[in-house]
């Protein structure tokens, strides 16, 4: 099994590529500073946005005084603000992703990086949290490519975990990151209270991209036979036989939970990607997530 330490998450050759690539968060979303997404609020870009009525103290620049010579009144143009927005990377520690060569867990942590880095590029804040037992490791959002280094810190140092508890960590992102903006989430969904996660996730408005990690043993599996199941982050075991019709109803279940995952994520405007781990992080990064509109 290949462990995170003994990796990079990103080779030096792989960042020059990212540089060049965006976010792509639909939504407008409230920021601090200075930035290249749109925002809720009203700004001085060049791009206009609406018209409102003058109140006392508004900046008389921004009158349309063409406006004032047809109506008599006077409306103050408004155009859009462009801000920084703040984006958190979420990652399951949980045992089951320590799964599959390579492991879930490392794959799902490079993604994070690539993901955060491009972020950082765009100078916009971002954060992390390593999801394990029920609680979120943090750290704080940064901003600026000289953040990469504690990134990536950060991330290659994930703690050991037996599972993932996704719903009770879920309610702790929510309490403690005030910040509403793109949340990507890294995660096998082998939880039974996937879902409840998720629309806790989604119920603060973030732009919620799910990325769902799977291997390609637990994608096209090949097993047949009696075997013992031992569940990874349980224990517990269970004696199978595996045929063709067997496995054919476990394809049938894993396609009705990738189903129910993107359906719920599309239903908040969010996103939903199937990561297989057999292929690169360049292909996925630079291939999948462009073609699913998720950066560009």
């Amino acid at each position: 099994m290949t462990s995170v330490s003994e990796n990079p998450l990103l080779e030096a050759s792989f960042l020059q590529r990212l540089q060049r690539l965006q976010l792509l968060v639909r939504r407008p979303l409230p920021g601090q500073w200075k930035g290249e997404h749109r925002s809720p609020k009203r700004g001085y870009s060049v791009e206009f946005a609406d018209f409102r009525e003058y109140s006392p103290g508004d900046d008389l620049r921004y009158v349309d005084w063409k406006a004032y010579g047809r109506l008599d009144r006077l409306y103050l143009k408004q155009y859009v603000e462009e801000e920084d927005i703040y984006v958190l990377l979420l990652v399951d520690c949980s045992r089951s992703m320590r799964f599959g060569e390579p492991t879930k867990l490392l794959f799902a942590l490079q993604v994070a990086a690539a993901i955060g880095y491009i972020a950082l590029c765009r100078f916009h804040r971002v954060g992390a949290g390593l999801i394990a037992d029920g609680n979120v490791l943090w750290m704080r959002p940064v901003r600026g490519k000289q953040s990469l280094v504690p990134l990536l810190r950060f991330l290659g140092s994930p703690p050991e975990a037996q599972s993932t508890l996704l719903s009770h960590s879920a309610k702790q992102v929510v309490n403690s990151w005030k910040h509403r903006g793109a949340v990507y989430l890294l995660t096998d969904l082998m939880d039974q209270e996937w879902s409840e996660a998720l629309r806790t996730l989604l119920s603060r408005r973030h732009e919620l991209t799910v990325i769902h990690t799977l291997s390609p043993q637990e994608l096209h599996p090949d097993l047949m036979g009696d075997l013992l199941l031992v569940d990874s982050e349980t224990g517990e075991t269970r004696e199978v036989s595996l045929s063709a019709s067997a496995l054919k109803l476990y394809q049938r279940a894993l396609q009705q939970l990738r189903d129910s995952a993107s359906a719920l994520c599309g239903h908040f405007g969010g996103n939903y990607l199937l990561a297989d781990t057999s292929q690169s992080l360049e292909e996925f990064v630079l291939r999948e997530m462009r073609a699913k509109g998720v950066l560009a």
